[in-house]
């Protein structure tokens, strides 16, 4: 399901706003915890590795689709004494969130949620409940004529459980199952002449189970610089889950990195293809995710896209970024046309914040067939 993953990216996202938010104040405190003892440089590594690794942390949303906003969330690092971290020879860090954020057009979300590897990372769990309250936009998708925003409120509750195995020790393969449940009532503002919207005017139940096959070589799982990871999906929303639509699920998505110049240059390539058949509701269609691009602006029952990015380090912290991506979408997986692409591009800047854990973050602005939009941004852009 788009949702969660949706979500699960912007819990991620609290980890910045640490820096801008408790920084300063900290440091006067206890400088040990917010400075680097190798280049004196203001790092949060002391404070995740610290006992007080508990953080209330404000968060800012800028997603164009539902409006500016903001929260709170806490986050909670455990098991630090055996030496969590996110590079090679280390074991990933354990997380427990829990937030919530109102944003202006009256989207709202409360969550909790949790990431972790156990016994020495051969399993590896994800998982979040809340209740989401969003107002956004259909733009049609192939079912209605008429290609025009058609604003909608979405509400109700949302589960996301993913269990992976590693069956080899020291290859970084996994294979699993998540599961997905959404009861979602839908609730249409605009386009109320249009006679199909009472079709798709309703409660529905979606649940799904998928099978899930991921390599991972990289280097860091916030923000790599060398490295590969691919995923593929195959799976089931059906009746007999829990929900009450049956259709078909299929995703698989790679993207690497690679040090161009002297380490001083990341290169980065993305790729990623989507679909969903027979019986699908319509706010379930894959969409075009780019920066730049509204979240569900661009639907249908199959999806491709296609990014790259670069990020250069100009002076001892601080890089900047440059991207530019395209997306594809179509009714059919035959179907696809080179020529009606919708295209993003844009650029941003990172400060290297957590030199222990490989953690980057900063903000990009982004232009896309129709508007401009800006991001903070958390590691890697990118999530499956």
């Amino acid at each position: 399901m788009t949702l969660p993953n949706y979500t699960t990216q912007r819990i991620y996202a609290l980890l910045l706003l640490i820096l801008v938010s408790s920084g300063g104040f900290a440091q006067k405190k206890k400088k040990h915890l917010f400075r680097d003892t190798t280049d004196h440089a203001i790092d949060m590594s002391g404070f995740l590795n610290s006992v007080a690794g508990f953080m209330p942390v404000p968060f800012v949303i800028t997603e164009p689709a539902v409006g500016y906003g903001g929260g709170l969330g806490l986050v909670f690092f455990h098991d630090k004494k055996n030496n969590r971290r996110t590079g090679p020879g280390h074991l990933p860090p354990i997380m427990t969130m829990v937030g919530g954020g109102y944003t202006a057009n009256g989207t709202y979300v409360a969550l909790v949620g949790h990431q972790g590897s156990y016994h020495k990372d051969r399993f590896r769990y994800t998982g979040a409940l809340g209740f989401v309250n969003v107002n956004i936009a259909f733009y049609g998708a192939g079912i209605l004529v008429e290609e025009r925003a058609y604003d909608f409120n979405m509400q109700g509750w949302v589960t996301f459980h993913e269990f992976l195995f590693r069956p080899a020790k020291k290859t970084p393969f996994f294979v699993g199952l998540n599961y997905v449940y959404f009861n979602n009532d839908i609730t249409f503002k605009t386009g109320l002449e249009n006679p199909k919207l009472a079709e798709l005017q309703k409660t529905t139940n979606t649940a799904g189970l998928n099978a899930v096959f991921q390599y991972d070589t990289r280097d860091n799982s916030f923000t790599p610089s060398n490295g590969f990871k691919a995923v593929l999906e195959v799976g089931r929303h059906a009746k007999a889950l829990g929900g009450d639509r049956d259709y078909n699920h299929v995703m698989i998505s790679a993207f690497g990195f690679t040090n161009a110049i002297h380490k001083r240059v990341v290169a980065g390539l993305r790729l990623k293809g989507q679909g969903k058949w027979d019986d699908v509701p319509f706010y379930e269609l894959p969409f075009v995710s780019l920066r730049g691009i509204p979240v569900m602006r661009y639907q249908d029952h199959f999806v491709g896209v296609m990014e790259t990015e670069w990020r250069w380090n100009v002076w001892r912290r601080w890089s900047v970024v440059g991207f530019t991506g395209v997306g594809y979408t179509a009714p059919t997986i035959d179907t696809f046309k080179l020529d009606t692409g919708k295209v993003s591009y844009g650029g941003g800047f990172r400060y290297f914040m957590a030199r222990e854990f490989g953690i980057h973050g900063g903000i990009d602005v982004a232009k896309g067939p129709e508007e401009w939009a800006w991001y903070i941004t958390i590691g890697s852009n990118w999530v499956r």
